[in-house]
């Protein structure tokens, strides 16, 4: 995670580019490894304890999302009259050959299908995870956490599924992310925010074409600012984790104490009042209530039904 881009590219601008593509990095790798996991970092796999009926606004918006293959169905959670999250589990697909499964998800994403071309681009990608090198760091990290013999049963499973994907070489190598997130899924948009590398390739690629890397952030932020204003918590605590350590936006210690006061007024399990004070460290009495006022205004625009 270390920069130097040149041209048009800052140095600084560079080194947060990296540390975002890390930071995604070691995100899928903590899915990957973890047999109990929720797709959303700090959310947990089973939300009946604080699942709550959804409000006739929630309602309609999930069947609104649902309807239009923008989200799976099921996956929408009610965080209030507007806010959501979207949580599901890590398992996407049923067990079988890959190929079959993404032959299938075609015909849907070949009528507009946002989610479906979402479900190809897990699938191949998990296919390209488990063939590659990174298997290898990835059993070393489920060895680490008691997980080892999960790990290699489950790995050699999917090694076994992906045999023909990985021989379909127009498939495989498509840039289904990029097609997913246009089309307008948000897991898609979102993963594609918070995956540099998946859209403009490495570091070096990135030094080579910082219009590529310039392009990418402009497409990305417009995702995220999208899916804020219309409620999606995992944004917002993406926006906070963000503002925090730089990365796709400037680092702004008052900015990721707005969007870590948004988080803990929508529920304190995103937030808690630690998690304020230690945003709070530091900053003046006026950067603090220049926070509190930041805020109230993405609570408004991300929370509040107009």
């Amino acid at each position: 995670m270390r920069k130097r881009l040149i041209g048009f590219v800052t140095l600084a601008a560079a080194l947060a580019v990296a540390a975002v593509a890390v930071s995604s990095y070691r995100q899928q790798e903590t899915a990957d490894t973890t047999p109990r996991e929720s797709d959303r970092s700090g959310s947990q796999e089973d939300t009946s304890a604080y699942a709550k009926p959804l409000p006739a606004s929630g309602a309609t918006a999930a069947q609104t999302l649902e309807r239009d293959n923008k989200i799976p169905r099921g996956s929408y959670k009610a965080v209030g009259p507007k806010a959501y999250e979207i949580v599901r589990g890590n398992e996407f697909r049923p067990p079988g050959d890959a190929l079959a499964h993404v032959k299938q998800l075609m015909l849907r994403s070949e009528s507009g299908d946002a989610t479906a071309t979402y479900e190809i681009y897990r699938t191949v990608e998990q296919c390209q995870t488990f063939i590659s090198d990174r298997a290898d760091n990835l059993a070393d990290s489920a060895a680490s956490v008691g997980s080892g013999k999960w790990f290699l049963e489950r790995s050699e499973r999917i090694l076994k599924e992906c045999e023909s994907l990985a021989l379909d070489q127009d498939i495989y190598h498509a840039d289904w992310l990029s097609k997913a997130a246009a089309m307008g899924s948000q897991e898609a948009m979102r993963a594609y925010s918070l995956s540099p590398e998946k859209a403009i390739g490495s570091l070096d690629d990135a030094i080579r074409d910082p219009a590529k890397l310039e392009a990418w952030k402009e497409t990305a932020t417009g995702y995220l600012r999208e899916l804020e204003a219309q409620g999606n918590v995992n944004v917002i605590s993406d926006m906070a984790m963000a503002y925090t350590y730089g990365g796709i936006v400037p680092a702004d210690p008052v900015a990721a104490l707005a969007y870590t006061r948004v988080l803990n007024r929508l529920d304190p399990r995103f937030a808690t009042t630690n998690d304020i004070a230690t945003r709070e460290k530091n900053l003046s009495s006026q950067q603090k209530e220049n926070a509190r006022l930041s805020s109230n205004e993405i609570f408004k625009n991300c929370c509040i039904p107009r």
